[in-house]
């Protein structure tokens, strides 16, 4: 690999937002997650959990609420008392509706999409009409006493439960009217709390409404009845989240002390059709509150203060064991937010609301189609390429100021792309950590590029589950291209062989006492490092000086909030 001076980068100060909601489209295999700066984000999980979109968020925008919709549509709320629907193609804010009912803490799709509840602050609970392009306000439910704080759809659309503080209500969609009043228990560990806040309800096809709320109480009624039937305390602090599986046959809740817990319907005996809800598995994945979770046919997901997206498979539900079946805790963007002018020897560093330009010191060691996520321009200024959201790379003449050619489509989004000085060749990562190398002057994919395409990535760089965010090149070694993602650095040299299944790709030279014949022999294109990470940006700023952007989790961890205290035994 070399030896290179490294200016290694720690004053970065990125913190990401916490996350606030999740919501799981079923239809299009999509998580959309909202952030409590009001950014909000949409993720492919069938292109290896992808973050393919992005909206920015406003200081303004507090959501507290994100649901999907009919027809692929996005909408979230929040304590400004707007509802806010994005669209999707033109990654922006499509309209705002104010619902008039102050402070919205909650929204529900009706399971038919074609309808939209919103729960307000002074006890309202809104219907809305989801209508081509917009939303048109249909009626208010009977009001409540409280803010209406979460909400849940009966599957057949008849009836919906609202969770506020000390009580559940049942209403009837038809008449608005409330059917039940379903008082909880303010006890908690044989103490009477002054308020019980239900933070999250779920109905069942069944009829019972299941609930989870500040005195850490997981419980199940009957809605018919109104009665309590079963009641599990599972925290010593807030249950603050709930979702449940399209089966209704799994549960997943999360807690203020970061755990999220795992209820399966299970028979009760062997022989007996008779069936009960039983806590299964708890999971501590995360340091602080766990606001929200999602269930999707694999996997249980979860998100919260400490803002780690946290995606744990089902391994009863994955088919086949490959990187699927792998926990996943996504932190930063699948985006780049660096960029390094190499003469001026300067960094630009990308936040929320503003941007850093910093001057590195001395070291001892067309289409308004689609939006544009993705730019590199080539070394001598005569092409631009360009990516979007849906995969498609197109490369400009900036002579001529028009179209040169269009990248062969690929099914999954492009994490990161740029072009080689000398050659103009264009090398692509995708989010399936396949790299392409195309040349635009010839406008076909190389030589280089078909070998690889036909023997075939090393099978631990394709179960890699984080995306390449930057690529660069070596000045004066055109076979040599330098890339990056938030756990490794890499240098792949064009001018040695692929690593196949049975070569170790992450230690591929043999001892320095072993003979030259047999380094070159089991010698391979694939040089890496771990000793960067996180790695938010690497890149050479000449041919013997690197520059590495780190950000410590535990830096992150020290800027968050602190974890509710917990009381060790015999303390």
């Amino acid at each position: 690999m070399g030896e290179f001076k490294v200016h290694r980068v720690r004053f970065f100060n990125y913190v990401p937002s916490g996350i606030r909601c999740v919501a799981y489209n079923n239809q299009s295999n999509r998580l959309a997650v909202s952030r409590t700066d009001g950014t909000v984000e949409i993720y492919n999980l069938s292109a290896n959990y992808f973050q393919e979109k992005f909206f920015p968020g406003h200081e303004s925008r507090a959501t507290e609420a994100l649901c999907w919709a009919k027809g692929q549509r996005l909408f979230s709320a929040g304590l400004n008392g707007e509802i806010i629907e994005y669209d999707l193609q033109a990654l922006n804010i499509k309209y705002s509706m104010d619902a008039f009912g102050g402070p919205i803490w909650s929204m529900a799709a009706s399971p038919t999409g074609s309808q939209l509840l919103v729960g307000c602050e002074d006890g309202s609970v809104k219907l809305f009409q989801i209508i081509p392009d917009k939303i048109q306000f249909e009626r208010n439910f009977d009001r409540q006493k409280s803010r209406v704080l979460s909400l849940s759809w009966h599957p057949s659309g008849t009836h919906i439960a609202a969770g506020s503080i000390d009580y559940i209500s049942v209403f009837d969609v038809k008449s608005g009217s409330t059917i039940h009043k379903m008082l909880v228990d303010r006890q908690y560990m044989g103490v009477s709390k002054r308020k019980c806040i239900i933070w999250g309800v779920a109905f069942l096809s069944d009829g019972t409404v299941v609930s989870v709320d500040s005195a850490g109480k997981v419980q199940f009624w009957d809605s018919a009845t109104g009665t309590l039937m079963k009641s599990h305390l599972i925290a010593n602090a807030d249950v603050q989240s709930i979702a449940v599986s399209d089966q209704e046959d799994s549960i997943v809740v999360g807690t203020a002390e970061g755990t999220v817990f795992h209820f399966q319907l299970v028979s009760v005996t062997s022989n007996s059709s008779e069936k009960q809800w039983v806590r299964t598995k708890p999971f501590q994945h995360h340091t602080h509150d766990v606001r929200t979770v999602a269930h999707s046919p694999t996997a249980l997901i979860s998100g919260g203060t400490d803002t780690h997206l946290v995606i744990r498979p089902l391994m009863e539900k994955v088919e086949v064991k490959n990187y699927d079946a792998a926990l996943r805790k996504i932190t930063f963007p699948h985006r780049r937010l660096i960029s390094c002018s190499k003469k001026k020897q300067l960094l630009l560093f990308q936040f929320s609301h503003h941007l850093d330009l910093w001057r590195l010191g001395s070291t001892v060691a067309t289409g308004t189609v689609e939006s544009m996520c993705l730019l590199a321009v080539s070394p001598d200024g005569s092409w631009l390429a360009a990516s979007g959201t849906s995969a498609g790379v197109h490369v400009y003449s900036l002579k001529r100021l028009k179209l040169h050619c269009t990248v062969p489509a690929y099914n999954f989004p492009v994490t990161a792309m740029a072009i080689a000085p000398n050659t103009n060749n264009l090398v692509i990562a995708h989010s399936d950590q396949q790299v392409f190398e195309y040349s635009i002057p010839d406008k076909q994919y190389t030589e280089w590029s078909r070998t690889v395409q036909k023997q075939g990535f090393h099978h631990l760089w394709l179960q890699r589950d984080t995306p390449i965010t930057h690529i660069s090149f070596h000045p004066k070694r055109p076979m040599h291209i330098l890339l990056h993602d938030a756990y490794m650095f890499c240098i792949i040299d064009k001018s040695l062989p692929l690593p196949n299944d049975k070569t170790l790709l992450y230690n591929p030279l043999p001892p320095t006492n072993e003979s030259d014949v047999i380094r070159r022999r089991t010698a391979h294109a694939f040089k890496i490092s771990k000793i960067y990470k996180p790695l938010l940006f690497m890149d050479l700023l000449d041919e013997r000086t690197l520059v590495a952007v780190e950000r410590p989790l535990d830096d992150i961890i020290a800027q968050l909030p602190p974890p509710i205290k917990k009381k060790k035994f015999g303390t």
